[in-house]
């Protein structure tokens, strides 16, 4: 196996630009043919790639939908709380989080009601420790969002430790796997949490505008989201405006006409690490890593 990572940003591997320009001229057939299958096959093209996203973490059929990046998806899940999960609480953050996320966050606390709580980095270091975190997480925390892995310097926490600590005490307890999924296993099914952010770039050789929000099923049910649209309905043909109701699962956090061209980009990508395996990839990875470190 050969390939390369450019860091933080765009994930190829071999053979990329030929099975992306495949998957994207297949949907430019299907989209410029004169007939009536562009959307029906638009969609199915979707629902592969979130259920390849759906493998890739192990959640629940029903649990997972698009979104066109990870900024977008937390403001989605935090927008379809119910009110008394964050009013007059704290929300925690860690000081090593991915900037995009802190500087929404910076700008809800006022209208949701809550109190943005950002752990500092200790003097010197590069990165927010697990045990730092836990000292502030306390009972009147609403909402905890943990970091998998930094985008500064690719520490990666306890998960595990850190989500059983927020379920003791009673808070939300969300993750944004972006800069570690692909290279890292991290599973729902393994590490129950209430919801999972992430992009399709980077390790997973995606594309821009491939996000996505995964949401628990407890979590899920009791979420009215306020962007919402025609897509967020049982049956998005429904065209009864006093008739509006969300759909039981995933789809409620949709919203307009969702975007196509994304999913089809980064279904290669997904692909390719599914039918490479995470242990080859972090393996390949590690030996690059030392064989760095000693030049």
């Amino acid at each position: 196996m050969s390939g390369y990572f450019l860091y933080h940003s765009i994930g190829t591997f071999p053979g990329k630009a030929e099975r992306m320009a495949a998957s994207l001229t297949d949907f430019s057939n299907i989209w410029s043919a004169e007939d009536d299958g562009q959307w029906p096959a638009a969609l199915a093209a979707r629902q592969r790639f979130i259920d390849a996203w759906r493998r890739l973490i192990e959640a629940p059929q029903g649990t997972l939908t698009t979104a066109e990046n990870v900024t977008a998806a937390l403001y989605s899940l935090i927008g379809g709380l119910p009110t008394e999960r964050l009013a007059g609480k704290r929300l925690l953050v860690a000081a090593d989080c991915f900037p995009s996320l802190h500087f929404l966050l910076a700008g809800l606390g006022e209208r949701f009601g809550f109190t943005l709580d950002t752990v500092p980095l200790r003097p010197g270091e590069t990165w927010v420790r697990d045990q730092d975190f836990i000292d502030r997480w306390q009972a009147d925390v609403g909402l905890a969002l943990i970091t998998f892995v930094t985008s500064t310097a690719s520490h990666r926490c306890d998960v595990g430790r850190l989500a059983a600590h927020g379920r003791a005490v009673g808070s939300i307890v969300g993750v944004d796997v972006t800069q570690g999924i692909g290279v890292a296993p991290f599973s729902v099914a393994a590490t129950p949490v209430d919801f999972v952010v992430s992009t399709s770039l980077k390790w997973l050789c995606g594309s821009s505008g491939a996000g996505i929000l995964q949401v628990a099923p407890d979590l899920l049910a009791s979420c009215r989201p306020e962007l919402r649209g025609w897509f967020s309905q049982p049956n998005p043909f429904s065209w009864d405006l006093d008739a509006f109701t969300y759909a039981d699962d995933a789809r409620r956090f949709d919203h307009g006409t969702p975007a196509i061209l994304a999913s089809v980009a980064s279904l290669p990508g997904l692909e390719w690490v599914e039918q490479t395996g995470i242990d080859i990839i972090r393996a390949h990875h590690s030996k690059a890593a030392r064989r760095e470190a000693q030049l």
